[in-house]
C-alpha cells in the first residue's frame, strides 16, 4: 500500500476532495427535503392532524367536515352538521365512498337507511330546531384517491380524500 502524500496543512491523508464536496452538497439537499417533509407533516398533509388536515363542504342546510388526507387502515371521522333541515335530516353518500371506506359507527344511528342508484340515503331522527350533528367513524381499506358524491337534501357536492399507505 503506497504512503499518501503530505498535504499543505501537514496531514498525510489520502482523500478525494471533489467527491467529499459533492457528498456534502447532496447531504444538505437531503436535509432540506427531510425538513420539508417534517413541515408538511406538522401542517397535516400526511393525514395525522394539523391545520391543513381537513376540509369543509357547505351544502344546502348542512356542513360536512371531512379529512383531506386519510391513512390506510387508520380510523378517521366525518362530521355532518344539519343547520336548518326541512323535514328529517337526510344524507346521501355515493357508492364510490364504500369502495374505499368502511363505516365503523354512526352517531346517532340513522332512523332509516335506503339504497338508491346514487348511493346510500341515511335519514336521522330529529326533534325541535337544529342544528343537529352526526358523526361517522370511518376506516380506509384501500389506498389511493377516494372521489365520491355527498348530498344533504337536494344539494350535492363532490368530495375527495387522498388515502396514503
Amino acid at each position: 500500500m503506497p504512503i499518501p502524500p503530505l498535504r499543505d496543512d501537514g496531514l498525510q491523508i489520502d482523500e478525494d476532495r471533489g467527491f467529499q464536496e459533492r457528498f456534502w452538497r447532496l447531504q444538505r439537499i437531503a436535509w432540506l427535503v427531510f425538513g420539508a417533509i417534517c413541515i408538511l407533516a406538522i401542517l397535516g398533509l400526511t393525514g395525522s392532524g394539523g391545520p391543513l388536515r381537513g376540509t369543509s363542504l357547505r351544502l344546502d342546510g348542512a356542513q360536512v367536515d371531512l379529512p383531506r388526507i386519510s391513512r390506510w387502515e387508520a380510523a378517521d371521522e366525518i362530521s355532518i352538521t344539519f343547520t336548518a333541515p326541512a323535514g328529517p335530516p337526510t344524507l346521501r353518500i355515493g357508492p364510490e365512498f364504500f369502495d374505499k371506506f368502511s363505516v365503523e359507527r354512526i352517531q346517532p344511528e340513522p332512523q332509516a337507511t335506503s339504497l338508491t342508484a346514487a348511493g346510500q340515503v341515511l335519514t336521522f331522527p330529529a326533534q325541535g330546531p337544529g342544528p343537529y350533528r352526526v358523526t361517522m367513524d370511518i376506516r380506509a381499506f384501500h389506498f389511493g384517491l377516494a372521489d365520491f358524491d355527498i348530498a344533504a337534501g337536494a344539494d350535492s357536492r363532490r368530495a375527495r380524500i387522498l388515502i396514503l399507505p
